[in-house]
């Protein structure tokens, strides 16, 4: 091993052995549901071990041999086979591990592709960098916390929560019938009566967002209360009759658990816009009669403002856009999402809320560190689709925040991105993704402090979601609190071993402390997790580069090269290697070639520690002119 201490190379030092010895372990290191790697173990060969005793059976794999297979067998996910799995599981009774898991979200199946225009990235990446997609905040993920990780979250409760407002929590809603689960109907409900009582009284009405609800859905009301800083908890059932729904809510006081009022809606579910309007309009004047604390009206008009009457292409856009909300939200699938979105836009082109979700996804998609598409794709189609949304609802905060990413990251015009950003902030001010991404908005101006009050607001509104934790240690690294970053990440991949934003602050921060052993462990770790991601291999190399060991870091950029001829790998990608070289020359001609690229990251260099080599150079000042920082 090198003087400095750092390890070679994953494989010339391989990490120890780790044991996961649960299904839960399995499936949240593969990043998938449980029904999922059972299956695998089935009919794919999924090296699982088990240790039988009695009657039952427990289950263990070894992470290596996870990692090895996944690598040569590349299994395709199949929600459908998942689901047939499930059910034939539950009816035969057998393989019943003492620690297997819930059935999963079951996802219904992806629209024809013929009839959506392909994305420009027909190569589909390693599964596991699906974990990346929006997605460390994948439930099948977070379902591994247990009761006693949920207290250790309280750690960080943000120190400016809104102590005067009103806290309420819509937890997700059961469905009870007993056909086949349509989980994209239910989840879609409580998000639209979410969206309404964040627009009652955002002053005084404070609503956890959709994650962090899921994560503690299970949980005892006095737990939920303490852990969200909640008073109030609506929850609901979902029961299907034939062609009819009916649906049960219920307020219930934190305190004393008081059910405060219910009520029971029965509804057409062949309308299913009505359904969700209707509903969420008659809890939203429950509430405001409910909770004296609220005393401004609310807006003359809180439905979705793309409500009309339904026919049976309306009906089936809104369930395609259910389900792109679902398969973005449950399973952090921004490919599915996106298809399911045009599907929906297909079926009604006026349905505001489809066009939004599509820039969102899009926008995502095409950015560090997913680079699913290269950013002069993504962005501008992006961009198209919310201003579409925008022409139809122009109150529609979704599609202000997307024109605010790409003001940002690929216009780099931030005053126009603060403008929208702003406006998305003031139309949902209950929503946590603008204050995220105002958040970052103000880390590229250099506003740490206001950078870290904005992450607070959105950590305050998804308090258990570990995605806006990491964007806490993401504002302390970029104001170079290196300890506190340190600090943060560290909480976060005590819970979550697999959260890669997380590892990644985690290990950049590291490496700033010139802890260069630390850091390559950490991005050694991120490797295996990934099978290699780009934006990983990239921190490995830079950080070895620094460290000393020239030879892994010219290693990772071979590999990135490799990468390079079957999918998109931004060119700033091997220029921070270069930079971690000494080699300036190479490092300004591949960072031409990422400001030609538009890669979105090129905003953030201006305050970023890793750019600290070649600050000084004129050619540096020079392409911060051309990004537009004078």
């Amino acid at each position: 091993m090198p003087e400095n201490g750092v390890p070679p190379s994953p494989e010339g030092s391989p990490l120890s052995e780790k044991k996961l010895v649960s299904w839960k372990e399995i499936a949240a290191h593969l990043g998938r549901e449980v029904r999922t790697v059972q299956r695998w173990e089935k009919t794919e060969a999924l090296p699982v071990h088990r240790h039988e005793h009695q009657k039952k059976s427990t289950v263990y794999a070894y992470a290596s041999e996870l990692d090895e297979w996944i690598r040569k067998r590349q299994p395709v996910d199949d929600p459908e086979a998942d689901a047939a799995f499930a059910r034939e599981q539950e009816l035969s009774g057998t393989d019943s591990p003492i620690d297997s898991g819930d059935p999963p979200d079951v996802l219904p199946v992806p629209v024809d592709p013929v009839r959506i225009d392909p994305t420009p990235d027909p190569v589909k990446p390693p599964p596991l960098l699906r974990v990346w997609r929006r997605a460390v905040v994948s439930v099948s993920a977070l379902a591994i916390l247990s009761a006693a990780s949920f207290a250790i979250y309280h750690w960080t409760q943000p120190e400016n929560s809104a102590d005067e407002k009103v806290r309420i929590v819509v937890l997700p809603f059961n469905y009870t019938s007993g056909d086949a689960k349509p989980d994209y109907i239910t989840v879609g409900l409580a998000d639209v009566i979410r969206t309404k009582l964040g627009q009652l009284d955002p002053p005084h009405l404070g609503v956890i967002a959709a994650t962090s609800s899921k994560i503690v859905a299970n949980q005892a009301i006095p737990e939920i209360g303490r852990l969200l800083n909640v008073k109030y908890v609506l929850e609901g059932n979902v029961q299907r009759a034939g062609d009819k729904v009916i649906i049960d809510v219920q307020l219930i006081q934190v305190s004393d658990q008081t059910h405060l009022w219910s009520e029971s809606f029965p509804r057409e579910l062949s309308d299913v816009l009505q359904v969700e309007s209707d509903v969420s309009a008659a809890i939203a004047r429950q509430i405001l009669v409910t909770l004296p604390a609220l005393s401004v009206p609310p807006p003359a008009s809180t439905g979705p403002a793309t409500v009309h009457a339904a026919t049976p292409e309306i009906a089936n856009s809104r369930h395609a856009y259910l389900q792109g909300k679902f398969a973005w939200g449950s399973r952090g699938d921004l490919r599915s999402s996106i298809m399911f979105f045009q599907q929906a836009i297909h079926d009604d082109p006026k349905f505001a809320d489809a066009y939004a979700g599509l820039a969102a996804a899009t926008a995502i998609l095409g950015q560090v560190p997913n680079d699913g598409m290269p950013p002069s794709d993504a962005k501008p189609r992006a961009k198209e689709a919310a201003q579409q949304a925008l022409q139809i609802n122009p109150k529609l905060a979704e599609a202000h925040a997307v024109l605010g990413n790409v003001a940002m990251s690929y216009d780099w015009d931030l005053a126009t991105a603060e403008k929208n950003l702003r406006r998305a902030i003031e139309l949902a001010p209950n929503e946590p993704t603008p204050h995220e991404w105002y958040c970052h908005l103000l880390i590229v101006e250099g506003h740490n402090s206001e950078a870290l009050a904005e992450a607070r607001r959105a950590l305050d509104l998804d308090p258990v979601n570990p995605l806006f934790h990491d964007v806490v240690a993401e504002t302390y690294y970029f104001g170079r609190s290196y300890d506190a970053a340190i600090d943060e990440a560290q909480q976060v991949v005590k819970l979550h071993p697999g959260d890669l934003y997380a590892l990644f602050w985690l290990g950049s921060a590291y490496t700033q402390k010139k802890m260069y052993a630390q850091a390559v462990e950490t991005f050694q770790r991120a490797r295996q997790f990934t099978s290699d991601a780009p934006v990983m291999l990239m921190a490995y190399g830079y950080a070895q580069g620094l460290a000393g060991n020239a030879g892994e870091a010219r290693a990772a950029l071979q590999k990135l090269q490799q990468l390079a001829g079957t999918r998109f790998v931004p060119s700033l990608y091997p220029a921070a290697i270069h930079v971690a070289l000494g080699e300036t020359d190479e490092a300004f001609r591949l960072l031409d070639l990422a400001y030609q690229e538009k890669v979105d990251r090129l905003v953030y260099l201006n305050v970023d520690p890793m750019a600290d080599p070649i600050r000084s150079d004129p050619r540096f000042a020079q392409l911060m002119a051309k990004i537009g920082f004078h």
